[in-house]
């Protein structure tokens, strides 16, 4: 799916600022504000970056993976090792399926970006929760093959980018566990 650079940028802009002002307006002000404004930034990178050239920028991968590891050591200073440890395995496994299913088929399904940006991911959300996030990142890219394939045409693209899917729900799912929103 090509996206006009025109059209995706103020799109993932808005976006995010929509999901940060509804859900941040029952959160409290101050740090956790600022931990997500700082996300956001390489998550709309790698979005812009994987909808131009089906690739996952290893910069925008590699801050949000600090990033997420600072974020881990802070609020649980006692286990944010057995969340790095979740979120490597959680990698490693998607890559190699990755890996796998390519070789099987000769496509791409989930690229190593993919599940790079998934376990950089999980350490923002927590390995608990980073499932919802793919959950939510599944359903968004399912409406977004519909919604582009239009139906009866031949010729529709058929390849849509995974990684902007993942970078917005990775970022809903930090938004809201930082809110005080009661969500499960």
């Amino acid at each position: 799916m090509t996206v006009p650079a025109l059209l995706a940028v103020p799109a993932l802009a808005f976006a995010y600022a929509a999901g940060f002002l509804i859900i941040s307006a029952s959160a409290s002000a101050g740090l956790e504000a600022l931990l997500a404004a700082g996300l956001s930034l390489p998550l709309i990178w790698l979005s812009l970056t994987d909808l131009r050239r089906f690739e996952i920028p290893d910069g925008a991968v590699l801050i949000i993976a600090v990033g997420g590891v600072a974020f881990q050591y802070f609020v649980h200073p006692h286990r944010w090792f057995v969340e790095l440890g979740a979120a490597v395995a959680l990698m490693a496994l998607l890559w190699t399926v990755g890996y796998c299913l390519y070789q099987r088929g000769g496509r791409e399904a989930l690229g190593i970006g993919d599940a790079k940006l998934i376990g950089a991911g999980a350490l923002w959300t927590g390995f608990a929760d980073i499932w919802l996030a793919l959950f939510l990142a599944c359903i968004g890219g399912i409406i977004a093959a519909l919604a582009s394939k239009p139906f009866g045409v031949s010729g529709a693209p058929r390849e849509i980018p995974f990684g902007p899917f993942l970078a917005y729900a990775i970022y809903l799912v930090f938004l809201l566990q930082i809110s005080s929103v009661s969500w499960y």
